[in-house]
């Protein structure tokens, strides 16, 4: 390194380096000069993938931790290495739901010490393409997408640059990647079974946008649902949301307001059902006496209303868990035709419905 003229400090006598009188960010070459080991060892210590004794990887990492290195992730990119670094992209995350995916991902990924990246596609700061471009720039070694507003053609880049993708709800019609997800047709259909268990005749639903799963796919599985237990959707008794509580009570609103008011309402996300709460108590209405709402997810605040919510739950942390499971292996061996995993629903009945 270049020597300037200020006085070595005391590590730097030890070791030969001045390091704080450097230019510049601390190299590879530094790092293995004052743990005394070779730049080969260095590159595997931070890599992980050849064995390194306890003692040295313990060495190796207090020395970059003093001297604050960072790795240079395109050049490990370059020269094929990982960066054990993966990238999350989230529809909104102050939806709950999301922040428990979140928390599985980085549990799977976190067992080989890989870093997750977060991305908020509602927040709109950076833009999601943006973000996914520094994902390429840094050579993520993967993405999980768990945001149905990210287009097919933003990941182009990403599986070009060798990236492996997996998504979350249904398959990409434009790429082939892994996806996990819930059965969304299976979980309206529940949730009318037991709407028509409790006798009612005269459902309604509020869905989330039904230009994608799984918006679509609950809508869809609903109808069904209703024509197999011999009733006829009601196209005037379907209102859309946006996932949102504020969505749910406006969507609730109108529904209430039909001649033919429905006595049941499934709405496709908990928060959206927590808003129909709100709606049918601005309403002066009973719940579940006058009209009963189920939800679905199963978040902390479901079980925290008045009443509390009767809803579908879908296991978020272990789909962000299977995400990450899914991943570790594409990236450890990218052949193979595309997986989908589906992970178990299950009803869980309170107060609400």
């Amino acid at each position: 390194m270049e020597e300037t003229g200020d006085a070595p400090t005391a590590t730097s006598r030890q070791t030969g380096l001045d390091v704080g009188g450097s230019k510049g960010p601390a190299t590879i070459s530094d790092v293995a000069a004052r743990a005394g080991v070779s730049k080969t060892t260095v590159s595997h210590v931070l890599s992980g993938r050849r064995p390194v004794s306890e003692a040295t990887r313990r060495k190796v990492m207090r020395v970059v931790e003093e001297m604050g290195f960072q790795q240079n992730f395109f050049a490990l990119g370059l020269s094929g290495r990982r960066s054990q670094t993966v990238a999350l992209v989230v529809q909104d995350l102050t939806n709950p739901f999301y922040p428990a995916l979140a928390r599985g991902l980085q549990q799977a990924v976190g067992k080989r010490e890989y870093v997750v990246l977060l991305a908020d596609v509602g927040a709109g700061t950076p833009p999601i393409e943006a973000f996914l471009n520094e994902a390429v720039q840094r050579r993520v070694d993967g993405v999980v997408v768990a945001a149905v507003d990210v287009p097919d053609r933003m990941l182009e880049p990403l599986l070009a640059s060798g990236a492996r993708v997996v998504t979350v709800g249904s398959p990409r019609h434009g790429t082939s990647t892994d996806v996990v997800s819930s059965d969304d047709e299976r979980i309206a259909a529940d949730a009318v079974a037991h709407l028509y268990g409790q006798g009612h005749r005269t459902m309604g639903i509020i869905s989330g946008p039904i230009r994608v799963a799984p918006g679509s796919a609950r809508l869809d599985g609903y109808r069904q649902a209703l024509r197999d237990h011999g009733l006829r959707p009601l196209r005037a008794a379907e209102a859309v949301g946006d996932w949102t509580r504020e969505s749910g009570a406006k969507a609730m609103n109108l529904l209430m307001d039909l001649e033919r008011r429905p006595t049941a309402v499934f709405c496709a996300n908990d928060l959206m059902a927590i808003g129909a709460l709100d709606s049918a108590r601005s309403l002066g209405l009973s719940v579940p006496s006058d009209v009963a709402v189920l939800g679905v997810d199963d978040i902390d605040a479901a079980s925290l209303v008045s009443p509390s919510l009767t809803t579908v739950r879908v296991p978020a942390q272990e789909i962000g868990r299977v995400a990450g499971e899914l991943l570790l292996a594409r990236i450890d061996d990218p052949s193979g035709t595309p997986r989908r995993v589906l992970v178990q629903h299950h009803l869980v009945h309170r107060e609400s419905a």
